[in-house]
């Protein structure tokens, strides 16, 4: 075969596939490019920053508000004791016990009286130069009422074979709750109003509980000691003692933080 024809033949075919491999290429880099979209022309609008509090949020404050009154103690504590010293502890405690007997049984005799048990101790007694030369026996009854009459009664009872270790007065649980039911009320709308006034001082048409404690609190009434007292009933026995209950005060206390919303325009 002549040379002619065939490199006119080698050279169509390369030709055609050049044309097929620009055109492969062509098709490939269309497919891997990424359309962009337009964008419109114009400033865009800003985006929220995260957690923005909006409209309607503003700044918190901590707050306090608190109810108090004076209440009338309405129940009477006394603790009474008999004692004995000797050389020996067992004869004394003999004595004492008898003497615990007899009075714990008159005193459970009425009816208005809640009486019990206190403590019960048997210590050595030491002379001046620190020897031992003895021993002390003690044993205490705690009678409580809510009639100071019936306590002053019981403590005349006795006298003579019950010391009085001290009187003291306090709020019994009912009346103590009923009161701190009643001031929780008050408490809470003077919290609110407080809250009120300080989102209108502040530019603010309302506010919102964030967090809120409540406490109760009623100092203990100190307890009269009344040695003075005992030595008295003791050379009287005829003469009541004179009890007259104190005043405690309630207290209930709101606690807690606000937010103001809803900003007035300026």
């Amino acid at each position: 075969m002549p040379i002619g024809p065939i490199r006119r033949a080698l050279r169509a075919t390369a030709t055609a596939c050049a044309t097929v491999t620009a055109c492969a290429f062509g098709a490939a880099a269309a497919s891997w490019t990424t359309p962009v979209a337009a964008q419109p022309a114009g400033p865009q609008p800003a985006q929220s920053a995260p957690g923005h509090p909006g409209a309607r949020g503003g700044p918190t404050l901590r707050l306090e508000a608190q109810a108090q009154r004076e209440v009338t103690d309405d129940t009477v504590t006394a603790t009474l004791f008999v004692e004995r010293d000797g050389p020996q502890p067992a004869p004394l405690q003999s004595g004492v016990n008898a003497v615990l007997q007899t009075a714990l049984a008159d005193l459970k005799s009425d009816p208005q009286l809640q009486v019990r048990s206190g403590g019960y101790s048997t210590r050595p007694r030491y002379a001046r130069d620190g020897r031992n030369d003895g021993w002390k026996v003690r044993a205490d009854v705690v009678v409580e009422s809510a009639d100071a009459a019936a306590v002053s009664r019981a403590v005349t009872q006795v006298a003579g074979r019950l010391n009085v270790a001290g009187i003291g007065f306090r709020l019994s649980t009912e009346r103590r709750a009923q009161t701190e039911n009643d001031l929780t009320a008050e408490a809470a709308a003077r919290f609110k109003e407080k809250a009120r006034l300080a989102a209108k001082a502040l530019g603010y048409a309302d506010f919102e509980l964030v967090d809120v404690g409540l406490n109760t609190g009623m100092p203990p009434s100190p307890p009269i000691q009344a040695r003075a007292m005992a030595m008295a009933v003791q050379s009287e026995a005829a003469v009541p003692v004179p009890i007259e209950p104190g005043r405690s005060q309630v207290s209930v206390t709101f606690s807690g933080t606000v937010r103001l919303i809803n900003r007035r325009p300026e």
